[in-house]
C-alpha cells in the first residue's frame, strides 16, 4: 500500500514539476540554522526530489525505504523527476531536498540557484574511460582527443576539466586542446566503441557496466583516483527558504541522510537489492552491490564542506566560474551547519551513535 501511494505522488508531482518550472526568489544562508517560522516540523511535508535509475543516490533511497526520515519525525513525500534538471525542479519550489554531485551545483549555485549543501554523502561516481586500443594511457593523452559527456556543465564535465587542467592541457573557452560532445549516459559507451568519442566521462552504472562489457581501460576512477578519492562526489542539499523557514526540518533531513548513508556502508548487498526491489534503480543487485563497494560511504558535514570548496577552488582556477566570483563568499553562502546535527554517524552494536 505504502509502494502505491508512493507511486501516486510521483505521478502527480512529477505533473506539478512539467505545470511549474518558473524561477522563484531565493532567501538568504549562510551558516548557522536561519530564520525561524513558518510551519512547525509537524506539519511540514517535505518534498523530496529523486531521480530514477541514480545508484549513488542510495542513502536518499534507503532513508526513505528504511524509515529513518519517519524516525526523525519528518512528514514527507517523493517526488521523481525522471529525467528531468533537479535544478530547475529546486528552483520551481517542486522539491525541497535530495542529493546530487557537488560539481554540477557549484556553477548553478553561482548563478543564483536557491541551494544549499548540508552534508557529504560518499565518494566515487564517475569514470573516464578509453578503448584499450586507443593509445590513449593517460589524461595526458587526452590532448586534442574528443570526450563524450551528459552535459557541459554536469558533474562528469567539471571532473573532465579538472583533471584535464591538472595534466596541463589548455581547457579555456577559447583555445581548448580538447573537446567535448554531448551525448545521452546511455549511449555513450556505443559512441566509443564506434569511434564518435576518443573518451567517455560518465557516472555509474553505466561506467563500471561498459568498462567490464567492453574491456575498457580506466583513466579516472574518482572512486580510487586521488584527490578525488579523498573527495566526497555527492552531497546532500535543501532550498534556502527550507534552511531558513524550517531549520528543524532540513537538520531533521540531514541526520536521516547521515544515518542512511553510515547504514549502506555496513549493509551495501543489502541496500542495493533494496534499490532494485523499490525499482529505484535496475539491473543485477549483485553487481550494483559491487559498485557500492567501491565507494566509500563515511558521511560527513564536514566532507561536504571541504568537497564544495575544493571544487569550487578549481572550478575558479580553470575560469568556469566568473572572474568577478569570490569563492569565500560563494561557499559560506551555500552551505549550512544546523544545530542538532553530529558531523556523522557510527553504528555500533545496532546503533547510531553520533560522531561530533
Amino acid at each position: 500500500m505504502r509502494k502505491l501511494y508512493k507511486k501516486l505522488v510521483c505521478m502527480v508531482t512529477s505533473l506539478g514539476l512539467a505545470l511549474s518550472l518558473v524561477a522563484c526568489g531565493s532567501g538568504g544562508s549562510g551558516e548557522g540554522t536561519g530564520a525561524k517560522g513558518g510551519d512547525s516540523q509537524e506539519e511540514y511535508v517535505l518534498k523530496i526530489g529523486e531521480a530514477q535509475g541514480a545508484l549513488c543516490h542510495a542513502p536518499l533511497q534507503i532513508a526513505m525505504e528504511k524509515g529513518y526520515l519517519d524516525e526523525e519525525g519528518v512528514k514527507w513525500e517523493r517526488v521523481d523527476f525522471g529525467s528531468g534538471d533537479i535544478q530547475a525542479a529546486l528552483g520551481a519550489g517542486t522539491i525541497d531536498c535530495g542529493i546530487g554531485l557537488v560539481g554540477k551545483f557549484v556553477q548553478p549555485i553561482e548563478n543564483g540557484l536557491n541551494m544549499v549543501i548540508t552534508a557529504g554523502m560518499h565518494t566515487g561516481c564517475t569514470k573516464i574511460l578509453v578503448r584499450k586500443d586507443s593509445g590513449i594511457n593517460s589524461v595526458a593523452d587526452l590532448k586534442g582527443k574528443t570526450i563524450g559527456v551528459s552535459s557541459l556543465a554536469g558533474s562528469e564535465a567539471v571532473t573532465a576539466r579538472r583533471a584535464l587542467y591538472s595534466a596541463g592541457i589548455d581547457i579555456s573557452t577559447g583555445s581548448s586542446e580538447v573537446e567535448f560532445v554531448v551525448y545521452a549516459t546511455t549511449d555513450q559507451p556505443v559512441a566509443l566503441m564506434n569511434g564518435a568519442v576518443d573518451a567517455i566521462a560518465t557516472p555509474d552504472p553505466v561506467a563500471t557496466n561498459a568498462e567490464n562489457e567492453y574491456d575498457l581501460n580506466v583513466l579516472i576512477d574518482t572512486a580510487t583516483t586521488e584527490p578525488y578519492a579523498s573527495e566526497y562526489c555527492c552531497v546532500s542539499f535543501v532550498s534556502k527558504e527550507l534552511a531558513d523557514q524550517h531549520p528543524d526540518v532540513a537538520a531533521a533531513f540531514t541526520r536521516a541522510m547521515l544515518k542512511a548513508s553510515a547504514w549502506i556502508a555496513e549493509n551495501p548487498d543489502e541496500a542495493a537489492q533494496i534499490q532494485v526491489d523499490a525499482e529505484y534503480v535496475s539491473g543485477d543487485p549483485a553487481a550494483n552491490a559491487n559498485i557500492l563497494k567501491s565507494y566509500k560511504f563515511i558521511p560527513s558535514v564536514q566532507g561536504g564542506y571541504d568537497a564544495l570548496v575544493n571544487v569550487a577552488n578549481d572550478l575558479k582556477t580553470i575560469e568556469v566560474l566568473k572572474e568577478s566570483t569570490d569563492v569565500d563568499e560563494l561557499v559560506k553562502n551555500s552551505f549550512v551547519y544546523f544545530d542538532g546535527v553530529p558531523d556523522s554517524y557510527d553504528i555500533v552494536d545496532g546503533e547510531f551513535v553520533e560522531v561530533k
